[in-house]
């Protein structure tokens, strides 16, 4: 667990961000809102058994990221919100991109909603389509 933590806190180091110890310990997930980032986490076992922590970080200043750091040290990239789709002149071609984009991140908003990261920043939010109501009346 310590390569999680140590990795974690390399990305981070610039804004002195750690992992909470006691969250550590206990294996809890939870989230660190500081120095504009809002980070969340949760740990877990893959299917081999192996730990690993999946945190999905936000700032305004850059692109979500969400990733996984397992035990070992080693990380993958998980499925983040974008925040740019492809446009066109075509108005009819236009709508099928931005529904594009916007389906896209509403699977993504579901995947972090699994994993209880249910805090979302404004950026977060418009890129989710999630500002567009839908109303069956």
């Amino acid at each position: 667990m310590n390569l999680i933590a140590d990795t974690f806190a390399k990305r981070f180091a610039h804004w002195e961000i750690i992992l909470p110890e006691e969250d550590i310990k206990t294996r809890s997930g939870g989230y660190i809102q500081y120095a504009g980032w809002l980070i969340q986490y949760c740990f877990g076992k893959d299917e081999m058994g192996v730990e690993y922590l999946d945190y999905y970080a936000a700032h305004r200043m850059t692109d979500d990221s969400h990733i996984r750091i397992y035990e070992d040290g080693r990380e993958e990239s998980l499925p983040a919100l974008s925040s740019m789709f492809l446009v066109s002149d075509d108005p009819v071609k236009a709508k099928q991109l931005e529904g594009k984009y916007e389906e896209r991140n509403r699977k993504v908003v579901e995947l972090l909603n699994e994993k209880g990261f249910d805090k979302f920043t404004i950026n977060m939010f418009l890129h989710a389509g999630m500002d567009k109501e839908t109303k069956n009346e």
